[in-house]
């Protein structure tokens, strides 16, 4: 499929996404209703002429719907889950699906002059901010020092994704990084509030607030396998409530919320959550014999910098993306392109899209999961043929 045509996908679903978050915020925002219009427009505008809902009356009718059956779109070429997509529930309810959809297709909107077109502020993050958004905001905080202070500063977001205000200082003293403004009050659906004190649970993948809904607790990361059960009347005073659902490969233990903050939302699903398979897939080469390595090399024009002994050097950029597509159309710098295990049936259609493309200096892509990635370099270091 051209770029081009799923492109428009994207900006068709997150003008979906976008209307049905102000839907179920109409009642209390006013700007809602001009949020659900514009929305519509954008949808009209992405669609040939004559089709679509013809109101936003109809568009609201037609969000409890999957987006195949009332979006006139080819469907057969783009990820099923998009065209699945149903975007609201019971009329008032956003569906879990959207929340993922959220965090996988969301593309930037423009305004007439070219500047990004974020939505009100009233708008839930997920919904309005985009990743080349939060990176823009984020980064230009972090850039303007050293090569030192931006590693320092990536490491933290990714390890530390909250703690009470005197540990974030502790942290920023110790790791040396700048101060970034990215740190919040941790959001009030991801907290139990007791009767005498207040609780969150980490993610037991990264470490960051789960959310609390219908008395289960969940990492919103699509790839994050945080699923727990909450008995909330099981919380005697002081104490917080039992979970279940605990085993000896997923667990997780409440900790008081009181003074707690915690990176904003976007930092965490665009920055955070990418950064993990980043940081480890640094930690596993610079424990290999022979290697040397550069984090997020010349302020992350690519995400690790690999040399060998032998003179051979390969530039790494690690992409944690559901739609595979969203990584042709914005081709990386590095031409070693490495996906996390999980991803794995995205290596073949990954590969075939970046062979007619080249990097910026001319090399080909290569693309591997990350064990495919540690076995090729495990045997180029002992000298066997790759």
């Amino acid at each position: 499929m051209p770029s081009g045509e799923h492109a428009t996908a994207r900006r068709v679903v997150t003008a979906a996404l976008r209307a049905g978050a102000a839907w179920i915020h109409r009642n209390e925002e006013e700007r809602a209703w001009r949020e659900l219009s514009r929305m519509h427009g954008v949808l009209l505008a992405c669609l040939p002429i004559g089709t679509g809902p013809a109101t936003p009356s109809e568009m609201i009718d037609c969000l409890p719907k999957q987006l195949r059956d009332w979006m006139p779109l080819n469907w057969s070429d783009l990820p099923e889950d998009m065209g699945d997509l149903i975007v609201l529930e019971n009329d008032d309810e956003l569906t879990d699906q959207a929340f993922e959809a959220g965090m996988s297709y969301l593309e930037a909107l423009y305004r007439d002059d070219g500047r990004f077109e974020p939505g009100g502020t009233w708008l839930p993050a997920w919904v309005r901010q985009t990743a080349e958004q939060t990176e823009r905001a984020t980064f230009r905080q972090i850039r303007s020092g050293s090569q030192a202070e931006y590693e320092a500063a990536r490491a933290m977001l990714t390890e530390v994704p909250c703690g009470t205000e005197q540990a974030l200082i502790e942290e920023y003293s110790h790791r040396r990084a700048p101060r970034m403004d990215v740190y919040e009050a941790i959001p009030k659906d991801r907290v139990f509030q007791g009767r005498d004190a207040s609780w969150w649970w980490p993610c037991p993948q990264c470490a960051y607030p789960m959310v609390l809904r219908g008395g289960q607790l969940r990492c919103e990361y699509p790839s994050h396998q945080g699923r727990f059960g909450l008995l909330q009347d099981s919380a005697p005073g002081g104490r917080p409530p039992r979970v279940t659902g605990i085993s000896a490969r997923s667990k997780t233990a409440a900790v008081r919320a009181e003074g707690v903050l915690c990176v904003n939302w976007p930092v965490w699903r665009y920055i955070t959550c990418p950064g993990l398979v980043e940081v480890a897939l640094m930690r596993w080469l610079e424990h290999q014999p022979g290697v040397r390595i550069e984090r997020w090399e010349n302020m992350d024009e690519w995400d690790i910098g690999v040399y060998l002994e032998d003179g051979w050097s390969g530039r790494v950029d690690v992409k944690d993306h559901k739609d595979p597509q969203t990584i042709i159309d914005r081709p990386p710098t590095g031409e070693i392109v490495v996906v996390p295990n999980h991803h794995r049936s995205q290596v073949n259609a990954l590969q075939a899209g970046l062979d007619p493309l080249r990097t910026p200096d001319g090399r080909r892509y290569t693309v591997f999961t990350v064990s495919r990635f540690k076995t090729v370099m495990t045997k180029r270091l002992k000298g066997e043929s790759v």
